[in-house]
């Protein structure tokens, strides 16, 4: 009986301590829900400058140095990359390293801008998030475009990578191209400008300027978008004449439309419908007003070549396929002639009807309230306006960073009172991927 005593008594000091114990852990639960309460009350504050940083075109979340620096500095793949995002492919990004494939991701998603990726958007996905049968299905069967960041670690469970996808190896610096991109030429325009503006801010990590990358993929987009003193409007090939005349007559049919409408007393709702429907079937068919151009001027320079080449053609069937493909040199009025130095330019439509085709390009054309606000349009019209696009972005970049450092200076004055009251932090543990400079972002 004494000895059961003492025992109990043990027991019921045991109890003593572990009620401290959960005495103490009560108190730092409180002192953490309390801290966790004031960060809902600071970020709570920061709505608006949130809100207005998150749907700010120009604002980068992270910094464009990983993506060029994975696609060793080659502006020609920055270019391939962009062009498959903004033209409806199914892009696979992947890496050891989890940072890496999620900046660049990222990255090329802001470099859409001012269109906005309309596509499944993942800008990393674990290799254990999913059964990987589940993985398998999303990345080779999905029938919508996507935008997916994987780790390596994924694509060799799988064993294999879609067949049908852009996939670049961010390890390696190898970009595998899909067969539905056999148009994309980094040597013809409009792509040429882009790789060439990209060639002169990312020649390696010495010479990367991030807001040189920014300027030449904004600028480019929107010499894509605007139709009335960008590519299309600029380029003197006979397709894109064709092209421009072609959407100019097609305009004038409209114009003409919503003048009867608005003389026969049509409404206010009634007009917009229309303008609505307006806007709708111009960017659907634009893609294939590019089709039949480049149609068009391709039959009238086969009759220009057949006439031309006549008396050329008579020395020999096998000489004229040859001028044809550029190989032999006919008189001055031919194909190769009009290819090398002199000749016609190269139509920029050949790569923007891809362009025009997308789903991001017609949701685009589709919202003239939100796509063509104040802001934007000084964007679209820069050149109209004598704006300096470089400018332009550097001070908006400013902008953005004094405000993004006061919402992170109100987080950061929260973590350091909460430290002198004596609710730490957990430091990261060794060989976590999450643990680098500048994710506090």
């Amino acid at each position: 009986q004494a000895g059961g005593g003492g025992g109990g008594g043990g027991g019921g000091g045991g109890g003593g301590g572990g009620g401290g114990g959960l005495g103490a852990a009560a108190e730092r639960a409180a002192r953490l829900t309390a801290l966790l309460r004031e960060a809902e009350a600071v970020v709570r504050q920061s709505v608006p400058e949130l809100r207005w940083l998150l749907r700010h075109p120009l604002w980068l979340p992270v910094p464009l140095a990983p993506l060029c620096k994975a696609l060793q500095w080659e502006s020609a793949e920055v270019a391939y990359l962009l062009l498959a995002a903004l033209t409806d492919q199914r892009v696979l990004l992947h890496s050891r390293d989890p940072l890496v494939a999620f900046s660049a991701a990222s990255a090329l998603r802001c470099l859409l801008a001012p269109l906005e990726y309309s596509g499944v958007f993942i800008p990393f996905l674990p290799a254990g998030l999913m059964p990987l049968e589940d993985a398998r299905t999303l990345l080779f069967d999905c029938s919508t475009p996507y935008l997916i960041a994987c780790e390596t670690l994924l694509v060799a469970r799988l064993g294999a990578v879609p067949d049908v996808a852009v996939v670049a190896d961010l390890d390696r610096g190898a970009v595998h191209k899909a067969p539905s991109t056999e148009w994309f030429s980094a040597r013809a325009p409009p792509v040429l400008s882009l790789c060439t503006e990209l060639a002169a801010c990312m020649g390696d990590c010495i010479r990367f300027r991030q807001s040189g990358v920014q300027v030449a993929c904004l600028r480019f987009v929107v010499d894509v978008l605007n139709l009335g003193s960008g590519f299309l409007a600029s380029s003197r090939a006979p397709a894109d004449d064709a092209a421009r005349r072609q959407l100019a007559l097609l305009r004038t049919f409209a114009d003409d439309v919503t003048s009867r409408c608005r003389a026969k007393g049509l409404g206010a709702d009634a007009l917009a419908s229309l303008q609505r429907a307006r806007l709708q079937s111009e960017g659907a068919i634009l893609a294939d007003v590019c089709d039949v151009a480049l149609a068009s001027a391709g039959e009238a320079r086969a009759e220009r070549l057949t006439a031309d080449g006549g008396a050329w053609h008579r020395g020999g069937q096998d000489n004229w396929a040859a001028g044809l493909l550029g190989d032999a040199a006919p008189h001055a009025g031919g194909l190769a002639a009009q290819l090398a130095g002199g000749g016609e330019p190269a139509p920029v439509c050949r790569q923007l009807r891809h362009v025009y085709a997308s789903q991001s390009f017609r949701q685009w054309w589709l919202q003239p309230s939100r796509t063509r606000s104040p802001d934007r349009l000084q964007w679209m019209e820069f050149r109209a306006k004598g704006i300096d696009l470089s400018e332009y972005v550097r001070e908006n970049r400013d902008s953005l960073a004094v405000l993004e450092q006061s919402v992170s200076q109100r987080i950061h004055d929260l973590l350091a009172k909460a430290s002198v009251d004596g609710v730490e932090r957990a430091a990261p543990q060794e060989g976590d991927p999450y643990r680098r400079e500048g994710l506090d972002k």
